[in-house]
């Protein structure tokens, strides 16, 4: 498997992974954001776009919520007094996703072959409800 990091790329599969990339903050081989500094590989990442119907916004939570996934394996593994390293990164990566979620919402079903690309969840009414509680 490779990782591909180039924006001025002409090809839009690896323009697009490489945009991925960069709001992930995985653009350096062998140090990733994933445990053990891995990177993502590229075929992950087209496998999330494509779940995500190329949607970059909800494409970059889907990630996040991978990586908060990830490092939650590892919250327990090394203690540092009361709290671990780990665990804060995985609430780090959560709540980043939970922010981009609550704003462009998430691809329902599965992604289809026409140019729709799957239903959109609409949160705008939910995230205007919430802000103003405020």
């Amino acid at each position: 498997m490779t990782t591909t990091f180039d924006l001025s790329s002409g090809d839009s599969a690896t323009y697009r992974r490489s945009q991925l990339r960069l709001l992930v903050g995985d653009t350096a081989d062998h140090d990733g954001p994933r445990p053990g500094q891995r990177n993502f590989q590229d075929q992950e990442l087209d496998t999330f776009l494509l779940l995500e119907s190329d949607d970059l916004n909800r494409t970059t939570a889907l990630a996040f919520e991978t990586l908060a996934a990830e490092w939650s394996r590892y919250a327990g593994s090394y203690r540092l007094g009361p709290e671990s390293e780990e665990a804060r990164q995985a609430d780090a990566f959560a709540a980043r996703a939970k922010a981009l979620r609550e704003m462009y919402g998430y691809t329902t079903g599965y992604p289809v072959a026409d140019s729709a690309g799957g239903a959109i969840v609409d949160w705008s009414a939910a995230y205007d409800d919430w802000v103003g509680h405020f």
